[in-house]
């Protein structure tokens, strides 16, 4: 028989089996990863708009809804001014043509509010400072 003691075949056998606990750890972690710890997070928001996209989908909306062109009343054309709003969910637009008159006018066309995460258009109460129902295609 072999004259080997016990404890140097164990020490023997540990060593064999290193890269084999190695190589089913490294799976381990692989397969942890991608069941939780790498999926990416469906959760988070979308990344919020610009400004300058929401005035621009603001416009396209207001434009389709009221048979204007996208680049606002003909000859004239528009823009956004934003107001400073508390909830950091929502740019509030004032938006207005470039009309210029002599006397007492306004060029104001309407109050909005976009959401910065998903784009939703909506009416903004300024009565009230809050934002009302969301825009909808005629």
């Amino acid at each position: 028989m072999d004259k080997v003691p016990s404890h140097i075949r164990q020490r023997a056998a540990a060593e064999l089996l290193r890269p084999t606990r190695m190589r089913i750890a490294s799976v381990l972690i692989v397969l942890l990863g991608a069941m939780g710890w790498g999926a990416p997070d469906t959760t988070r928001a979308e990344t919020p708009l610009t400004q300058d996209v929401a005035c621009t989908r603001l416009k396209e909306r207001v434009a389709r809804m009221s048979a204007l062109p996208k680049d606002g009343p003909v000859g004239i054309g528009w823009f956004c001014e934003l107001v400073p709003y508390g909830e950091n969910e929502w740019f509030v637009i004032a938006l207005r043509s470039n009309r210029e008159c002599d006397g007492i006018c306004s060029n104001l066309m309407g109050w909005y509010a976009v959401d910065r995460r998903t784009g939703a258009l909506h009416e903004f109460d300024v009565g009230e400072f809050r934002v009302g129902s969301e825009l909808k295609d005629n």
